[in-house]
């Protein structure tokens, strides 16, 4: 698997707390990777048999940042982020 060596630590849909978790991890010199769950393509096709000309997104439609660090950090990578 991919990021089988990986453990996910951190789960938002607000992007400026996202930012925080990175650049806290990035400080302490904790190594990690990202992953966006970006929702645009969900709201399209929820959409498809919309005949509105115009998709718009509003605050119920979300995008998913999900932060991944290697299991040997994740506890660590926890905690730093626990105050979040």
């Amino acid at each position: 698997m991919l990021f089988s060596n990986w453990q996910e630590v951190y789960f938002t849909s607000e992007m400026e707390k996202f930012f925080i978790a990175k650049n806290l991890l990035n400080e302490r010199g904790v190594l990690y990777k990202t992953d966006i769950i970006n929702n645009n393509l969900r709201l399209s096709m929820n959409n498809l048999g919309n005949m509105s000309p115009a998709l718009c997104r509003d605050d119920k439609v979300k995008d998913y940042y999900k932060i991944l660090v290697k299991k040997k950090d994740a506890l660590q990578a926890k905690h730093l982020l626990s105050g979040i």
